[in-house]
């Protein structure tokens, strides 16, 4: 990745004065899901300064008061997912969010980040405009609010000034005689892009007619909008299969009309028109939309969980150790820098660091801290295969930028060992040949590690779920599922304090204690990654 510099801001009013300072020359840096990925193309044109609002407060969170909802720009995927308002509300919001890449990406990625990208096919957009959102942009010379349908100008650009911030994004509640659906067209079932997709809302009458209808496809106009005319064909009619096969035979003949015939089109008109039947008659003939599924691995509500203490460290007697807290480290804003300092805590042990500002998480890991179990694969967050534990939740360090870990916890797969002995998930995998070649296996743990601290008894559709963001290239996903599953009752002993049967998964003599079986076996499987060329630059570390 290419030299920038970096500022990481605390305020809305420090990230306004540091935009108005820069303008064009800076990038908002928030998730980073798609920002790292597009920072890592050979023709990209980079920033000269990044400025990283993941630290401020302000921006994250989902306010509901008597009639509207306020979302604001930070608050990722996953707790979009979470929320009881958003289930109740706007489900189809929570199913679109559901769909969005792999539990990784939705621990990082946020709805703002989704929105200022302006991809074609980002999922929260459409369902955002049938609930009829408006955004809040800030400056600092003021605030203005526009409709999200406003925003966009073309993919990949906004109407949002160089100096402008987007700070909320709110929309009205939606009655109780309000339907709605989302559907979303993919190549496979998880990490997928959006080919084509429809929010649809439907409201109707004391007499079953339709009194407001709204119909937004994802992917198949130049920008986002409303069909306005087969919504038209909707309102004063009652639902039935026919209206809605002619509702979306015009959504895709609008669509041919606006972007012409091109050699996808013969794809897309038909399949379109079938989505938006679908979508319709979800809505018309499903009296209320079931409440979407908490993904298995995600933070509940009502988790016990001790911020910057993990289960490894409790378990290993480190409870007691000095954390850090969030926005503890501070940094000097208004002034651009390519060394970043960060305290951090890694494996339960604390570290501080003197980086580089363009060093992703993988790389502090890999070529700084010699933490080679977490493996580099595809570096666009697909493989799953550099996924750690950030303050609990598993991301794909590829896509972190170690200056965003200053003040939180990481867990790789060396630190599930604990007291010389393999974790029992470890142990379970290689009982039950779940190693394969390795490469995957780290990343794989952590997920599944994961799935059992939030969910100690879970079935074999919800350990899919948690690893669908791990790729396997040996294709030995059964092995691992089983694995997985035989493991749950001993972490459950792990959990409650009784040490579980796993004696002979004590660490070979002369191993360091907090490397694990599972980890040497990835390590001696092909690299981990090429060698790069700032492999040799070590960082201050204390």
């Amino acid at each position: 990745m290419k030299p920038f510099d970096y500022i990481a801001v605390e305020t809305i009013a420090e990230a306004c004065d540091v935009l108005a300072e820069h303008g064009a020359d800076a990038t908002v840096l928030a998730g980073g899901t798609d920002l790292l990925i597009e920072f890592r193309r050979t023709s990209a044109k980079l920033p000269k300064v990044v400025v990283d609002v993941s630290g401020v407060g302000e921006l994250s969170g989902i306010v509901e008061s008597n009639d509207a909802i306020v979302i604001k720009p930070l608050t990722t995927h996953s707790e979009l997912m979470r929320s009881e308002a958003l289930r109740k509300f706007a489900p189809l919001l929570v199913s679109a969010t559901a769909s969005i890449g792999s539990l990784q990406i939705r621990n990082r990625g946020t709805v703002g980040g989704n929105i200022m990208n302006a991809a074609a096919c980002a999922d929260t957009v459409p369902p955002l405009i049938a609930l009829g959102a408006t955004v809040t942009l800030q400056s600092k010379t003021g605030c203005r609010e526009m409709e999200l349908a406003s925003l966009f100008l073309k993919p990949y650009q906004t109407k949002a000034r160089p100096d402008e911030l987007l700070t909320a994004i709110r929309f009205s509640k939606r009655p109780p005689n309000a339907h709605s659906a989302f559907i979303k067209l993919g190549r496979r079932n998880a990490l997928f892009i959006a080919r084509l997709s429809v929010a649809a809302m439907l409201e109707t009458g004391e007499d079953g007619k339709i009194v407001d209808a709204r119909i937004v496809p994802g992917a198949a106009f130049p920008i986002w909008r409303r069909a306005t005319e087969a919504e038209q064909m909707l309102i004063g009619a009652k639902p039935t299969e026919k209206l809605f096969a002619a509702a979306g035979q015009k959504v895709s003949e609008a669509m041919i009309k606006e972007t012409g015939r091109r050699w996808s089109t013969e794809y897309k008109e038909p399949v379109l028109a079938v989505l938006v039947r679908r979508a319709l008659e979800r809505c018309g003939l499903v009296a209320q939309v079931s409440k979407p599924a908490v993904s298995p691995t995600s933070k509940s509500a009502g988790h016990d969980h001790t911020p910057g203490i993990s289960r490894f460290q409790r378990q290993a007697g480190l409870e007691t150790r000095a954390t850090i807290p969030a926005g503890s480290i501070k940094r000097e804003t208004g002034r651009a820098s390519s060394e970043c300092a960060i305290a951090t805590t890694i494996n339960g042990r604390s570290h501080t660091l003197s980086i580089p500002a363009n060093r992703t998480l993988l790389d502090l890991l890999r070529d700084d801290l010699g933490l080679a179990g977490t493996k580099c694969g595809c570096e666009i967050g697909e493989c799953g295969a550099c996924t750690v534990l950030l303050d609990g939740e598993p991301v794909n360090s590829c896509l972190v930028l170690a200056s965003q870990i200053a003040g939180r916890e990481v867990t790789t797969v060396e630190g599930l060992a604990q007291n010389a002995k393999l974790d029992p998930l470890q142990k379970s995998f290689l009982d039950h040949d779940a190693v394969h070649c390795g490469f995957c296996t780290p990343g794989m743990l952590i997920s599944a590690r994961a799935l059992l601290d939030q969910n100690p008894h879970p079935n074999e559709t919800e350990i899919r779920a948690a690893i669908s963001g791990n790729l396997c290239r040996c294709t030995g996903y059964q092995q691992i599922i089983d694995a997985v599953e035989k493991a749950a009752p001993h972490c459950r002993s792990v959990a409650s304090g009784v040490s579980p049967d796993v004696e002979d998964g004590i660490l070979p003599s002369g191993m360091a204690s907090d490397i694990s079986r599972a980890s040497e076996l990835a390590t001696t499987s092909p690299p981990g990654r090429m060698p790069s060329s700032t492999a040799g630059q070590r960082p201050a570390v204390t």
